[in-house]
């Protein structure tokens, strides 16, 4: 099938009243443009023509009496598919600002286009224009009542305004309409999860399963597992969420629950007292810290903390790990007790990220007697 060409084709055009144009999209001061009507009418126009001159083919902006008219026609095609498709692009660009004209353009010619409506209330929610943005994306439900995504949309916004009874009801009917809708059931377990997170466990469960590769679905999941104390099951998913994305807040949350099972299993494995294999490993880290000096000990601490950050076995005795800055191989609890008698000596106020206090003080103690 081929294409019309421009002159049997006929343009998009919308009119609006230029007292409704919101002045904050302009780079120029809004008093000043109120109080110069030659002014404001020429920043309008720049802008309109800028946004659409863009996208190729002829744009006309003329403002009189009070009235704004725009006119767009491509070089080819459908004129209102291009446009929609092309602010769809900017949002996944996160170039929110050039994709709401557009979208309100759209809205201008049109204000049944259902899908303008949903992304434009997507964009007001991410924004936190989240009253805006319910009664947006309610209007987009009605022209496209069995919408899925429409409905988690929706149900994602009402959470945020934490209108909660609401949003459940939203999210139940995206996934009544679809099964499958991974974002609704990961939505709708995130609601379940501060009130029972056995509720939730199933929603999150098949999200997780959906979204294999979405950091937030198997984060999700592993919190709904720590919650029931399901620990083993939690940490491998805490593995899973920070293997997707290693440099993400998530992974920083993900690590850090870790190393509150890791400090868990820890006391537990010691019946809650010292441990005198971490007191062996801190007198052992003091012993060469000493000898090697700050220079050294600061490289070792550096390195064992990166090393970290993917993750140490410090309940296992197996000596699996080895060190660029130090010869030998060591366990997961060797490691972190050295880490930690490191960034005592060089960050005394900083947080470890596990707790070892009475290990390094006893330690401490037992090098004081040996010098």
């Amino acid at each position: 099938m081929g294409f019309f060409e421009p002159s049997n084709m006929t343009p998009f055009s919308f009119q609006f009243p230029l007292a409704d144009f919101e002045l904050t999209r302009l780079p120029v001061d809004p008093d000043l443009l109120r109080g110069d009507a030659s002014m404001l009418a020429s920043a309008v126009q720049e802008f309109y023509r800028d946004s659409f001159q863009k996208l190729g083919g002829s744009a006309t902006v003329l403002v009189s009496g009070g009235v704004v008219s725009v006119a767009w026609q491509p070089e080819r095609g459908n004129a209102s598919a291009q446009l929609l498709q092309h602010a769809i692009d900017l949002l996944r660009q996160g170039n929110v600002s050039s994709a709401e004209p557009i979208l309100r353009a759209l809205l201008a010619q049109d204000a049944r286009n259902a899908d303008a409506l949903y992304n434009l209330g997507m964009l007001l929610s991410d924004q936190g224009r989240l009253a805006e943005a319910v009664e947006t994306l309610q209007e987009s439900l009605n022209f496209h009542s069995a919408h899925s995504e429409g409905w988690t949309a929706l149900g994602v916004a009402q959470a945020r305004l934490n209108a909660l009874p609401e949003a459940v009801k939203a999210l139940e009917r995206a996934i009544e309409i679809d099964s499958g809708n991974a974002h609704a059931l990961r939505n709708l377990a995130a609601i379940h999860a501060k009130e029972s997170p056995s509720r939730a466990l199933p929603f999150m469960q098949e999200a997780a399963r959906l979204l294999p590769e979405d950091q937030r679905s198997q984060y999700g999941l592993a919190q709904c597992f720590l919650e029931l104390d399901r620990v083993d099951e939690a940490d491998q998913r805490l593995v899973k969420a920070i293997s997707l994305d290693p440099l993400s807040e998530i992974a920083e949350l993900a690590r850090t629950d870790r190393s509150r099972i890791a400090q868990a299993n820890l006391r537990s494995n010691a019946g809650g007292g010292t441990r005198p294999d971490a007191v062996f490993f801190c007198l052992d880290a003091m012993q060469k810290f000493h000898a090697l000096g700050e220079a050294q000990t600061k490289a070792i601490t550096f390195e064992v903390a990166m090393l970290g950050r993917g993750g140490l076995d410090i309940n296992s005795p197996e000596k699996k790990y080895t060190l660029k800055s130090l010869p030998g191989q060591f366990s997961g609890l060797h490691l972190v007790s050295m880490m930690y008698v490191g960034m005592r000596a060089l960050a005394p106020t900083a947080d470890v990220g596990i707790h070892l206090s009475e290990e390094h003080a006893e330690a401490k103690r037992l090098f004081a007697l040996g010098k």
